[in-house]
């Protein structure tokens, strides 16, 4: 949390791994560059008089937070560009072009020519956590138009409400940072309910990066990255809940 150059390069070294092992499109947790809550889950972004939750301890994300296009998307579209590929990147972007600066759950999409060809805030915010610093999302829906079919974007609690909205867009692949929090059950989640929604609403791919923790920690949620066929067919998920995983599937070109 707020390690931005340490996560910068962790990340970097994770995508070109990915890469050098044939991944085309890249999808990272939500806000894996800025960080979104400590590991122990006790430390939480606030800024000055926004409500917090009792559980946490406030700390500001004004240092950390980027802005677009700023440090942090160029250097990871120079990175797409370098290794051609499709990738996301996620962390918290501060807006200050209006009189008072507002903060923002961001997920951007960088081509393999290195341009920004989405750019998404988090339109459904997660109450518990987000209360504290984060603003509801102003850009709407954001889709793009890849060589290998139509791409969405979301991030984590969006999957209650807004992914439905994509029904009209009919997306090829939902791209889904998430850092997930759940009780003593988040398997019964990652491998059933989900799943369950995609066959049932969706009907596209879902490539879905979740945050991970280094050890052992009370909360759970951390790691079951996966990616789910328009089936609701569980492709590949991460084998471990521990540390750093790449989790990689082949999907069906779509048809146009």
């Amino acid at each position: 949390m707020g390690s931005v150059a340490a996560n910068t390069r962790k990340v970097t070294k994770l995508v070109r791994e990915a890469a050098r092992n044939g991944a085309k499109i890249v999808v990272l947790p939500e806000l894996c560059i800025t960080g979104y809550l400590s590991q122990d889950g006790k430390t939480n972004w606030r800024l000055p008089d926004w409500p917090i939750e009792d559980e946490y301890v406030g700390r500001s994300p004004v240092s950390v937070a980027q802005r677009v296009p700023g440090t942090t998307t160029r250097h990871f579209c120079q990175l797409a560009k370098e290794l051609s590929i499709y990738l996301t990147i996620p962390f918290i972007e501060v807006d200050d072009g209006s009189r008072k600066a507002r903060y923002f759950n961001t997920v951007c999409l960088a081509n393999p020519r290195g341009e920004i060809v989405a750019h998404y805030r988090k339109l459904e915010l997660w109450p518990h956590a987000e209360q504290s610093w984060a603003t509801p999302g102003d850009r709407g829906l954001q889709t793009f138009d890849t060589e290998y079919g139509r791409v969405g974007l979301a991030v984590c609690f969006d999957i209650h409400y807004v992914v439905k909205k994509y029904r009209s867009r009919h997306l090829w692949a939902l791209l889904y940072p998430t850092a997930w929090a759940d009780g003593d059950y988040p398997a019964e989640w990652f491998y059933h309910i989900l799943p369950g929604q995609v066959h049932d609403d969706f009907k596209h791919h879902i490539i879905a990066a979740n945050w991970s923790v280094d050890h052992a920690q009370k909360w759970r949620g951390f790691g079951f990255s996966e990616i789910i066929s328009r089936e609701g067919k569980v492709l590949s998920a991460a084998k471990s809940i521990f540390g750093s995983e790449i989790v990689y599937a082949e999907l069906p070109v779509a048809k146009h």
